[in-house]
């Protein structure tokens, strides 16, 4: 084995446990958010809805970028510091949490609209409603695209190397570097490699998992 794999190999470690967390967390705040985002563009007032209309349509239609760089560098600007882990936490999870919104409105109003007026008269509460008749029937209607945006998510989690965040790739791009200054060669195509592979195997069983789960809806 060449010289330089075990200490590439423990560096590239380091960025995987940096990405790991960092979709993890952003994985579920945008899960939760999303769902409460998505919840209340379910309601019967315009007044209430506009807000998280306005949140959803903001943070969809910018790209992940643009919100990482507004994050990282507009908000200490107004005194708010953030470091790179937090930073892309908020920004992606920004980005998910709008888009899980987004899945999670139109699978509740998919639900047929008797259930909502049955459980109303039987004296539910909207969020009554919301807790024990619809999200659980819009769960198995949600539950496709929403692994989808997760696999999306995990893959955007890349992005953060742009604000110096040290996750895989970044740690990659470092060791690529350092090889090229110090001996000549950069060994790029077996590390970057490594990290596609990486992606590969974390991604690969969750978009396997989403298209049997819709086969066996149909």
């Amino acid at each position: 084995m060449a010289p330089w794999v075990g200490p590439v190999a423990s560096y590239l470690a380091t960025g995987l446990r940096e990405t790991a967390l960092l979709a993890l967390a952003c994985v579920a705040a945008s899960l939760l958010a999303g769902t409460l985002v998505g919840s209340v563009l379910t309601l019967p007032s315009r007044a209430v809805r506009a807000p998280a209309r306005v949140y959803v349509e903001i943070w969809r239609g910018l790209p992940i970028i643009i919100i990482l760089y507004f994050i990282f560098f507009v908000l200490p600007i107004i005194g708010l510091r953030v470091d790179t882990f937090g930073a892309a936490v908020i920004g992606l999870s920004l980005w998910g949490s709008a888009n899980v919104a987004e899945v999670v409105r139109g699978a509740v109003q998919s639900v047929p609209r008797g259930q909502a007026e049955a459980a109303a008269a039987l004296g539910f509460s909207w969020t009554g409603r919301m807790r024990y008749v619809l999200l659980p029937q819009a769960a198995r209607r949600a539950l496709p695209p929403l692994i989808g945006l997760v696999v999306n998510l995990i893959q955007q989690t890349s992005l953060a190397a742009v604000i110096g965040l040290l996750d895989i790739l970044e740690a990659s791009q470092r060791s690529i570097e350092r090889l090229t200054l110090s001996g000549g060669s950069s060994h790029a195509v077996p590390i970057l490699g490594a990290v596609l592979a990486v992606y590969f195997v974390i991604c690969l069983p969750l978009t396997m998992l989403s298209r049997w789960y819709e086969r066996r809806l149909h």
